[in-house]
Protein backbone atom coordinates (compact mmCIF):
# COMPACT_ATOMS: atom_id res chain seq x y z
CA UNK A 1 0.00 0.00 0.00
CA UNK A 2 1.71 3.34 -0.74
CA UNK A 3 0.50 6.81 1.21
CA UNK A 4 -0.69 9.45 -0.57
CA UNK A 5 1.01 12.14 1.00
CA UNK A 6 -0.92 14.87 -1.40
CA UNK A 7 -4.24 13.38 0.17
CA UNK A 8 -3.05 14.07 3.77
CA UNK A 9 -1.49 16.83 3.11
CA UNK A 10 -5.88 18.38 1.30
CA UNK A 11 -7.06 16.72 4.59
CA UNK A 12 -5.38 18.41 7.28
CA UNK A 13 -5.36 21.79 5.45
CA UNK A 14 -9.06 21.48 5.36
CA UNK A 15 -8.70 20.40 9.34
CA UNK A 16 -6.71 23.54 10.04
CA UNK A 17 -9.80 25.49 9.57
CA UNK A 18 -11.58 24.37 12.82
CA UNK A 19 -8.97 26.25 14.64
CA UNK A 20 -8.58 29.25 12.43
CA UNK A 21 -8.06 32.67 14.69
CA UNK A 22 -6.15 36.03 14.04
CA UNK A 23 -6.36 36.38 10.68
CA UNK A 24 -5.53 33.32 9.30
CA UNK A 25 -3.79 31.54 11.83
CA UNK A 26 -4.61 28.12 13.14
CA UNK A 27 -3.01 25.55 15.28
CA UNK A 28 -0.35 23.64 14.19
CA UNK A 29 -0.97 20.33 16.26
CA UNK A 30 -0.15 17.99 13.56
CA UNK A 31 2.08 15.93 11.92
CA UNK A 32 5.24 18.12 11.64
CA UNK A 33 6.15 16.32 8.05
CA UNK A 34 2.69 17.68 6.46
CA UNK A 35 3.28 20.81 8.00
CA UNK A 36 6.58 20.75 6.33
CA UNK A 37 5.06 19.77 3.10
CA UNK A 38 2.37 22.53 3.22
CA UNK A 39 5.05 25.16 3.46
CA UNK A 40 6.58 23.41 0.59
CA UNK A 41 3.48 23.70 -1.21
CA UNK A 42 3.20 27.34 -0.51
CA UNK A 43 -0.08 27.15 2.08
CA UNK A 44 1.02 27.78 5.08
CA UNK A 45 4.26 29.83 6.37
CA UNK A 46 7.15 28.29 7.99
CA UNK A 47 5.90 26.05 10.61
CA UNK A 48 9.09 25.67 12.51
CA UNK A 49 8.69 28.91 15.19
CA UNK A 50 7.88 28.11 18.50
CA UNK A 51 3.87 29.43 17.99
CA UNK A 52 1.72 27.00 18.55
CA UNK A 53 -0.55 28.20 15.99
CA UNK A 54 1.00 28.82 12.29
CA UNK A 55 -0.01 31.49 8.94
CA UNK A 56 -1.85 30.56 6.43
CA UNK A 57 -0.80 32.22 3.30
CA UNK A 58 -3.62 33.90 1.19
CA UNK A 59 -3.61 30.56 -1.28
CA UNK A 60 -3.29 28.27 1.71
CA UNK A 61 -7.02 30.20 3.72
CA UNK A 62 -8.24 30.30 0.20
CA UNK A 63 -7.84 26.00 -0.26
CA UNK A 64 -8.07 25.67 3.52
CA UNK A 65 -12.05 26.81 3.55
CA UNK A 66 -12.41 25.13 -0.18
CA UNK A 67 -11.50 21.78 1.28
CA UNK A 68 -12.87 22.33 4.39
CA UNK A 69 -16.42 22.87 2.25
CA UNK A 70 -15.77 20.22 0.00
CA UNK A 71 -14.87 17.15 2.69
CA UNK A 72 -16.80 18.09 5.64
CA UNK A 73 -19.77 20.33 5.01
CA UNK A 74 -23.45 18.89 3.24
CA UNK A 75 -25.24 20.67 0.91
CA UNK A 76 -28.25 22.59 1.83
CA UNK A 77 -32.07 21.08 1.39
CA UNK A 78 -32.61 21.57 -2.44
CA UNK A 79 -29.05 21.90 -3.26
CA UNK A 80 -26.83 19.97 -5.31
CA UNK A 81 -23.47 18.48 -4.21
CA UNK A 82 -21.87 20.06 -7.25
CA UNK A 83 -23.61 22.48 -8.41
CA UNK A 84 -20.57 23.85 -10.57
CA UNK A 85 -21.48 20.69 -12.68
CA UNK A 86 -24.15 21.34 -15.59
CA UNK A 87 -25.99 18.47 -16.87
CA UNK A 88 -28.60 18.43 -19.69
CA UNK A 89 -30.93 15.67 -19.03
CA UNK A 90 -33.94 16.77 -22.15
CA UNK A 91 -33.26 14.37 -24.55
CA UNK A 92 -33.12 11.44 -22.07
CA UNK A 93 -36.50 11.21 -20.31
CA UNK A 94 -36.25 8.73 -17.09
CA UNK A 95 -33.77 6.43 -18.36
CA UNK A 96 -31.43 5.27 -15.79
CA UNK A 97 -28.19 4.26 -17.83
CA UNK A 98 -28.12 7.27 -19.49
CA UNK A 99 -28.84 9.13 -17.76
CA UNK A 100 -26.11 7.79 -14.57
CA UNK A 101 -23.66 7.84 -18.02
CA UNK A 102 -24.34 11.53 -18.68
CA UNK A 103 -24.18 12.25 -14.85
CA UNK A 104 -21.27 10.37 -14.25
CA UNK A 105 -18.94 11.32 -16.84
CA UNK A 106 -19.43 14.98 -15.68
CA UNK A 107 -18.54 14.52 -12.73
CA UNK A 108 -15.13 12.87 -13.67
CA UNK A 109 -14.82 15.74 -15.98
CA UNK A 110 -15.04 17.89 -13.24
CA UNK A 111 -12.70 16.02 -11.01
CA UNK A 112 -15.12 14.40 -8.63
CA UNK A 113 -13.21 11.66 -7.15
CA UNK A 114 -14.11 7.62 -8.02
CA UNK A 115 -15.45 7.13 -4.24
CA UNK A 116 -18.08 9.69 -4.47
CA UNK A 117 -18.99 8.86 -8.49
CA UNK A 118 -19.28 5.32 -7.20
CA UNK A 119 -21.29 6.58 -4.64
CA UNK A 120 -23.60 8.48 -6.71
CA UNK A 121 -24.05 5.61 -9.15
CA UNK A 122 -24.84 3.06 -6.53
CA UNK A 123 -27.79 5.98 -5.33
CA UNK A 124 -29.15 6.22 -8.73
CA UNK A 125 -29.57 2.30 -8.88
CA UNK A 126 -31.11 1.86 -5.76
CA UNK A 127 -33.22 4.58 -6.74
CA UNK A 128 -36.95 4.52 -8.62
CA UNK A 129 -35.74 8.31 -9.64
CA UNK A 130 -32.64 8.47 -11.73
CA UNK A 131 -33.25 12.46 -12.27
CA UNK A 132 -34.18 12.91 -8.32
CA UNK A 133 -31.56 11.28 -7.13
CA UNK A 134 -29.02 13.01 -9.75
CA UNK A 135 -30.38 16.11 -9.34
CA UNK A 136 -29.13 16.08 -5.23
CA UNK A 137 -25.36 15.57 -7.04
CA UNK A 138 -25.20 18.45 -9.53
CA UNK A 139 -27.19 20.95 -11.24
CA UNK A 140 -29.95 19.14 -13.67
CA UNK A 141 -31.22 20.99 -16.93
CA UNK A 142 -34.22 19.21 -18.20
CA UNK A 143 -35.61 21.29 -21.30
CA UNK A 144 -38.14 20.59 -23.46
CA UNK A 145 -36.70 18.69 -26.50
Amino acid sequence: MTIDTDRIDDAVLALLHLTLHDQGRAGKSFDSDTLGRLHQKGMIDDPGSESKSVALTSDGLQRCRDLFEAMFTRPAAGQAKYPHIKVELADLGDQLWPILRRVSYAMSDAGVNDEEIEQYKGEVKASGDPVGVSSRWVHVERRAG
